[in-house]
């Protein structure tokens, strides 16, 4: 990765909190990276404008290509009171706590919100971009993707206020997930941590492992007294089909009747 953006760092600040999440070795430098991300953009206007665009986009949903159009239209011409290297400069200091050399993102999910993230950077830098410098295709083509974005339904949640966000905010938000989590032991940890780095076709097949893991021991079990019991288990367990949406909590369960049953 060469560049980055609002969107970016963003989301490379959520990975690094998740990570620490598992490896509480890694708590403290997350709540620095974190602070120092946050700090930056409290004492930026144009970081914070960026910020807020990028969460509105992300979130919102417009079905009419017309108030799509729009929506997009207005929002980027909120930075035609800044010149491309003022904006610039300020993107620059996300750069510098980050080694963004070394970060990869290999999730489907990821990927699909770093080409949004690039397409409304590109929006941006090309709208205020010199008359004679402008990149109609790469422009185009951005508009398109965060146009295709906006038309898609999304669960409603409740934007992101940029003033709500602190270290103290982050600090609490890590303590009461270790504290949630301290039980967890290293199988356990390594599951939550192999779902968040898994794509959709990777959890699909973890599904499918857990799935037969479990039926395995199930189908062996010959004990009267649980036989109906087992009978349901093992009924419910092959009617498990893959849904992006349930499918983490799927795996979740077998692998906690997995834990049981050994």
């Amino acid at each position: 990765m060469k560049s980055i953006n609002i969107g970016i760092a963003n989301l490379i600040i959520s990975n690094k909190l998740k990570d620490s999440y598992i490896n509480t070795n890694l708590i403290e430098e997350s709540k620095k990276i974190a602070s120092n991300f946050f700090d930056i953009i409290k004492n930026s206007p144009i970081l914070q404008l960026e910020f807020k665009v990028y969460n509105n986009m992300e979130n919102k949903h417009i079905d009419n290509d017309v108030a799509a159009t729009r929506y997009i239209d207005n929002s980027i011409k909120l930075f035609e009171v800044y010149t491309l290297d003022e904006i610039q400069r300020e993107r620059q200091k996300l750069i510098d706590i980050f080694n963004i050399e070394s970060i990869q993102f290999n999730n489907e999910s990821e990927q699909e919100k770093i080409k949004l993230y690039d397409a409304i950077s590109n929006l941006i830098s090309e709208s205020i971009n010199d008359y004679d410098k402008i990149d109609v295709d790469n422009m185009h083509e951005s508009f398109i993707i965060v146009l295709d974005h906006l038309k898609k339904p999304k669960i409603l949640i409740e934007n992101v206020k940029f003033e709500d966000i602190n270290e103290e905010v982050i600090e609490i938000a890590v303590d009461k997930f270790n504290d949630k989590y301290d039980s967890l032991n290293d199988d356990d940890k390594n599951l939550i941590k192999t779902l968040i780095e898994s794509n959709d076709i990777e959890k699909q097949a973890i599904l499918e492992s857990y799935k037969s893991k479990n039926l395995e021991i199930l189908e062996i079990i010959s004990e009267e007294n649980v036989k109906d019991n087992i009978t349901k288990a093992i009924q419910k367990i092959k009617e498990m089909k893959y849904c992006k949406d349930t499918v983490d909590d799927n795996i979740i369960s077998l692998h906690e009747l997995r834990k049981e049953l050994l």
